[in-house]
């Protein structure tokens, strides 16, 4: 098996989402509207570090947040290499798989975050228990990882506004409050206490035991994106809501 981060995540919260997902290969046709922003903004973050620019043409909101990052964070914060895949062994054949943001010039990890919410010292704390942090770093060997978050723009359009001036009052919208580098460290138990569980996970997996987890079903404040066809759930069965992949597709996570 090839292991996602992600898909060991989903199987944390609800095996039965897990198994919709990662064996039966399903995803929904429409996305998360949250996702396909943070998608957006990480590319022209990429298109930054390649180019020394960013396209601003279409106006978005992400653009606004990518101009940011070049005003307060890419001057005086250095990115060496970006986009880094891994794969690392796990046990026997299995691996961990994953893309990491970014490689600062002392070898830590960078991770580019977005939020709608204010970055407070409470968001400082959450992030202390990122998983998928510590998954990079015990992937990679390294024990630091610097955030860069950045706050997605709350004003909205004014009646009459032209989309360029709202563009430019998103821009003007940021201060040094707003996005933010936080630097978090992590120790080798508690690397190793990550490595122990994964093991057990990798094991699990193999169990075929796929039930499921009702907390998770309005986690986040909506629905599973699998609700609609996660009590009667028909392998034969074509759903127009979801894409199917191959079963036979070697990564499982």
């Amino acid at each position: 098996m090839k292991i996602s981060i992600s898909g060991l995540k989903l199987f944390k919260a609800c095996r039965r989402a897990y198994e919709l997902k990662y064996i039966e290969g399903l995803t929904p046709v429409v996305g998360a509207p949250a996702l396909a922003a943070g998608s957006t903004y990480h590319e022209k973050l990429e298109e930054l570090y390649k180019t020394g620019d960013v396209d601003v043409s279409d106006l978005s909101k992400e653009s606004a947040m990518a101009l940011a990052y070049k005003k307060y964070i890419y001057p005086v914060f250095e990115v060496q290499q970006v986009e880094q895949w891994f794969d690392a062994p796990i046990i026997g054949n299995d691996k961990l798989i994953g893309r990491i943001d970014g490689l600062a010039k002392d070898g830590s990890i960078v991770e580019h975050k977005s939020t709608s919410a204010e970055i407070t010292e409470e968001y400082e704390y959450n992030l202390q228990w990122d998983e998928q942090i510590l998954a990079y770093m015990w992937a990679t060997g390294s024990r630091k990882v610097w955030y860069t978050v950045c706050q997605k723009p709350t004003i909205r359009m004014k009646k009459g506004e032209s989309e360029q001036d709202f563009f430019d009052r998103m821009v003007d919208w940021y201060d040094e409050s707003k996005i933010k580098v936080l630097e978090i460290e992590r120790t080798d138990d508690e690397i190793d206490d990550f490595e122990r569980n994964l093991r057990k996970m990798v094991e699990e997996l193999r169990t075929d035991n796929y039930y499921r987890n009702t907390a998770y079903c309005t986690c986040w404040g909506r629905r599973c994106e699998y609700s609609p066809i996660c009590l009667h759930y028909d392998p034969e069965q074509e759903y127009v809501e979801f894409n199917r992949r191959d079963k036979d597709a070697d990564t499982k996570a």
